[in-house]
This record gives C-alpha cells, structure tokens and sequence, in this order.
C-alpha cells in the first residue's frame, strides 16, 4: 500500500489540480492520496461523485495559530486559527489523526515547537517541497528521538509532482490485504514498519505556487 500524505486539488487557494486528474495518475501510480486543501474539504464531494470506488484519505491543512497542522481521517472541517492543541482535540473527537507537515521548513508555516510537536501522532519527515536547507533532516532527527511514527507527502500543489513521494505499508496494519478499507489506528501501527519513497519537487514550482496565490486573490477562486 502506497500512500501519499499530502496532496492538494483546486480548492487550495495555491493549487490549480483538478480532482479527475489527481484519481487518474493515482490510480496508474497506486496511490492512495490524503486530500488536505488549506482550510477546506470541499474537494471530498468531487472525489466521491467521480468515483466512489477511488480511495483517498480525507483530510485538511489546518493554518491553526502556532502553524499549519493536517488532520487525516476527518468528516468535517476545523476553522483557520483554531488553537494549535484545540485542533488537535477537534481532530481526536472524529476519530482522526493528527500530522504535522514541514516541521522545520522556514519558508512556511511550519510549527517547530518541539513541545507541541510531541503531541502529535504522525510527523512528516519528509516533505517534497522543503528543498532548501536540512528541515525535513531535523523533522527525522526528531522524530526518531520522540519516537514517533515517520511518513513522506509530496506537498503537491501540480499533478506532475504525484506518485514520486509516498509511504509504503504492507497492508493498512491488520489481519486483511491491500484492499482492505484504511482506518486510523491500524494505520498508526503499519507506520512503524513504514518505507518512505522521496523525491524533491523543482524548486521554481514554489514560484508557480506564489503566482497562483496571487492570482487567486486578485480575481478570486477559480
């Protein structure tokens, strides 16, 4: 089982993705995607009427007050600038998991507190997009000192950049094959015998992204 923990569609304010185009290289690839627009979950309806059989995991990247947060597993969105440990109480109380995105990475609204960062259940040691100095290096560091469970997300915000970065589980952490249907705590558990795939998106994507962020607001979301 091959999952990519974060994946972004047009429904982030720095994303052009269209959902079919997502579930088609996914399904050529093996992936299975964590849907985690910024502040949203509306692309999880389009996913569902395209084809009900496409597994994803629905979540959402959370711009809490310390940083930005993913909650996996969610039903219903958590509000930008919730409180970091209320989120993370949100995401709990819907049977989720939280995951913490590019831990180290300056550029972004990465939440470096080690403190808060312990109280997460997954950390994302490698990200596809911190290409600039050693922060997905500090996120595994930390990880290995806190004893957390590891994974990889490509961070894609452009379909090129899918099914190069992703984990690999054998099977979803229970008594059942790949097909088997994904839940959180048997999740939690195949994670600790996880291997990550990484491979670095081109750094002028990043630039691409601001544009978008730009035009977005200009004319509004298309």
């Amino acid at each position: 089982m091959k999952i990519d923990f974060h994946i972004h569609t047009k429904y982030s304010i720095d994303s052009l993705s269209e959902p079919r185009r997502i579930i088609q290289i996914c399904r050529k690839g093996g992936i299975i995607p964590a849907i985690a627009d910024h502040n949203n979950m509306r692309a999880h309806a389009d996913f569902r009427s395209i084809d009900r059989r496409f597994k994803f995991i629905p979540a959402e990247e959370i711009s809490t007050n310390k940083g930005d947060l993913i909650g996996l597993f969610l039903n219903e969105p958590i509000h930008r600038k919730t409180p970091f440990m209320d989120a993370i109480d949100a995401i709990k109380s819907q049977g989720g998991l939280s995951y913490l995105p590019h831990m180290f990475d300056v550029t972004r609204g990465g939440v470096a507190n080690e403190t808060l960062a312990e109280e997460v259940d997954i950390i994302e040691t490698f990200n596809g997009r911190a290409v600039l100095g050693n922060a997905n290096k500090r996120a595994d560091e930390f990880a290995t000192i806190a004893k957390k469970p590891k994974a990889a997300g490509s961070d894609a915000h452009f379909t090129m950049e899918l099914g190069k970065t992703f984990t690999e589980i054998s099977g979803c952490g229970s008594d059942c094959d790949s097909d088997c249907e994904l839940e959180p705590r048997p999740l939690l558990r195949a994670l600790k015998r996880s291997r990550l795939h990484c491979h670095y998106s081109p750094i002028y994507l990043k630039g691409i992204t601001y544009a978008i962020v730009a035009y977005k607001k200009m004319f509004g979301r298309m």
